[in-house]
């Protein structure tokens, strides 16, 4: 029988004494054919300065090129690659990337999966479609951030140190 005549504690606390920085973990980033290249590399240097590493996941097996016409390397694929895996996630994709985002149901278990297990959701405006599949509401969909420049960049990533959303619970 489990005990529920046990105060809680401060000091056991996960959300109390949780890290302020994202430091030593992981972010999960989605990049479809023509991404802005220029969000991918703010968030690759932003975590480099936290000391936080990242993997991207590409669409297809064949990699992706972004949008000054390069290739990034990819380290996984989106069926092979859930938001589990992940402290935090991050989609950056063109109108036609999230139309084939779109077609394959790793991509809606990805970000349902990431908004349940209240992580961080980075995404610009092509991605929003796929939030909208996975039945996350966006007007208040809380810890899910724009990153539609460079500049949503570090507001973004300056969150990340929370690593989680629990006020999703409460929504």
């Amino acid at each position: 029988k489990t005990r529920d005549d046990l105060k809680a504690s401060v000091a056991l606390s996960i959300v109390a004494n949780g890290p302020s920085k994202f430091e030593g973990r992981k972010l999960g980033i989605v990049v479809t054919e023509g991404a802005d290249v220029s969000v991918l590399n703010g968030l690759i240097t932003a975590l480099k300065k936290q000391d936080a590493s990242f993997e991207i996941i590409a669409t297809e097996v064949t990699g992706v090129k972004v949008s000054d016409g390069s290739s990034k390397q990819f380290d996984q694929i989106i069926e092979g690659a859930p938001s589990v895996l992940y402290d935090a996630v991050a989609i950056l994709a063109t109108t036609e990337g999230a139309k084939l985002l779109l077609e394959k149901p790793a991509t809606r278990d990805f970000v349902a999966d990431a908004f349940v297990h209240c992580k961080y959701i980075g995404f610009n405006a092509a991605a929003s479609p796929l939030l909208k599949n996975a039945n996350i509401p966006l007007a208040n969909a809380v810890g899910s951030l724009k990153l539609d420049s460079s500049k949503d960049v570090s507001d973004y990533v300056a969150q990340l140190g929370n690593l989680r959303i629990w006020e999703r619970f409460s929504t």
